[in-house]
Parts: structure tokens; sequence; C-alpha cells
């Protein structure tokens, strides 16, 4: 009899723990680095060799409408320069690329790209420090019909 009151109990604790993994915040780190290479619209490399995946958007694809210009725009933005990295909520993606915000200085190159309508909203992470913030530029993007709103 124990022993099936002792199923029930780990299986409330497993679910105990990982419901506080979501309401408790997980803390957020950040780290300055130099972009060695811009990949594409939302992707690059930074010393160290690792790959960064613009947290909470989307750029057309190469090839594609907009694609070359989302790259160009990344690249004028960012390649060589010191950035700060800062983590969401999820770590990485499914192709091992870390998922960050990208600061240069105060500015946020994620919104950039978004608010000059080369990315769409992909939303991951939803932070509520940023949502509204990316929610107000893509509508912004969208109402001037900027490069990937543009018919």
């Amino acid at each position: 009899m124990r022993r099936k009151k002792a199923v029930p109990v780990a299986a409330a604790i497993t679910l105990l723990i990982i419901a506080l993994t979501y309401i408790i915040p997980q803390p957020v780190v950040t780290e300055d680095v130099i972009v060695t290479r811009v990949v594409d619209g939302d992707t690059i490399i930074v010393e160290g060799g690792d790959s960064i995946r613009l947290l909470d958007i989307d750029t057309p694809e190469r090839g594609e409408p907009c694609a070359s210009n989302a790259t160009a725009l990344l690249k004028y933005l960012v390649d060589g320069k010191e950035v700060t990295l800062v983590s969401g909520k999820e770590d990485k993606d499914v192709y091992g690329r870390f998922l960050r915000y990208v600061f240069l200085n105060d500015t946020m190159i994620n919104l950039v790209m978004v608010r000059e309508g080369f990315a769409n909203l992909y939303i991951i992470n939803r932070d509520p420090r940023y949502y509204d913030a990316f929610i107000q530029a893509e509508q912004a993007a969208k109402k001037e019909n900027l490069c990937v709103w543009s018919n």
C-alpha cells in the first residue's frame, strides 16, 4: 500500500517543480560579444563561433522578397561590433542556436528589424519587458507597408 501512495506524491512533486519553473522568472543572462559574421536577417555568429538566433523575430529566407535587405540591415547594424546578448526563457532552438535579444548600446536590434519591416514577430519568449514594444513595432511596419508587409 505504501508504494501506491508514493507514486502520486512523487508525481505531484514533479508537477510542482515543473510549474515553478514557469512561474518563477529565470535569471537573465547577459554577455558582451563581438559579432564576427551575419548569416542572414535573424542569425549571427559571435566570437568563439556561437550561432545566435535573434529572439522573437523571423526574417525572410534566402531568395524570398526582403531577405537580402534584412541581411544587409543586420550586417550594417552589428557586423564587427560589440553587442550585448540577453537571454530569454528558452536557451536554444531546435538547431542548437542560442536564442537571444541583441542590443547595440541601448538599442534592441531585434526590435529594429521588426520596426523597419524586415522581420515579422515569431514570439517564442513573450517577455513582458519587450512584448508590447514588439507588437507596436510590427503594427507600425504593417501600417506603413514596409518590406515584408508590402503587397
